[in-house]
């Protein structure tokens, strides 16, 4: 349901806030301004009915290129309420042009970067597990990065099985079966690697931004994707403290059963 005009004073606000148009782009562009601005004011009547009721600021723009007072505040909401992350960039952004489609921002580890790997953002701890995974293997092994590997955590490079020599549905069981935090390293893994399945984790600055449309549809998928995506960083975090008690002997717990998870030639 769009937006519903509440008073009489908002309907004459809404003509005072009509805006001339002699082109037909200048009326296309009109029409797209006013299509999001519906949408955004749908959002934030369904998914804040009561705020949105009582709201006191304008539906109205002072022009059809920038949100209104009302649309602002929807965006602090979705801030405020974690429905789903909005960065304060974006919310400056939003002060001075329209947020045409809602951007996901990824919230994983950027350890990767345009035009270098930045390894040096990640924690000794993450470091130490990037032989288990595809992404950090690969960076190791285009870097001739092993002998540095090797030095940092005194861990010998032939004494970590490749992951495409794992099975890891087996190392999966095996962990499941380990005390807690061990039960949680595959997660740990596959956010490392990018490959959680979770939009607001597996992106990097390699990769081109996503956007979405702003939908009801939209946001309820991706408020759920936050949700899950919010646990993971918890669990994950949760394996790098028990890993930074003792990396060296934790590490080692860990690839016990790596190694074990051996694929059948």
């Amino acid at each position: 349901m769009p937006a519903t005009i509440l008073s009489v004073s908002q309907a004459i606000a809404g003509l005072r806030h009509s805006y001339p148009v002699t082109k037909p782009i200048e009326a296309i562009e009109f029409l797209q301004q006013t299509l999001n601005s519906i949408q955004i004011l749908n959002l934030y009547q369904h998914f804040f009915p009561t705020e949105f009721t009582t709201s006191t600021s304008s539906i109205y723009s002072d022009s059809p290129d920038i949100h209104s007072p009302r649309e602002l505040e929807f965006f602090s909401r979705l801030d405020e309420t974690e429905l789903i992350p909005i960065s304060p960039w974006q919310l400056e952004i939003a002060q001075e042009e329209r947020l045409d489609e809602l951007l996901i921002e990824p919230w994983g580890l950027d350890w990767l970067s345009y035009e270098d790997y930045d390894i040096e953002s990640l924690a000794p701890e993450w470091q130490i597990l990037l032989p288990l995974t595809s992404k950090g293997l690969d960076w190791l092994t285009e870097n001739d990065a092993q002998d540095w590997y090797e030095e940092e955590f005194n861990v010998l490079f032939s004494h970590v099985l490749p992951p495409d020599r794992i099975n890891y549905l087996q190392f999966q069981e095996l962990c499941s079966l380990a005390d807690f935090p061990i039960k949680l390293v595959p997660i740990v893994l596959s956010f490392l690697n990018y490959s959680t399945g979770n939009i607001w984790l597996d992106g990097c600055a390699q990769d081109e931004y996503q956007f979405r449309e702003w939908t009801v549809e939209n946001l309820i998928s991706l408020s759920a994707q936050w949700q899950s995506a919010k646990e993971v960083i918890t669990q994950a975090q949760q394996v790098i403290d028990w890993l930074a008690t003792d990396r060296p002997r934790r590490f080692q717990q860990i690839l016990e059963l790596w190694n074990k998870s051996t694929l059948s030639i």
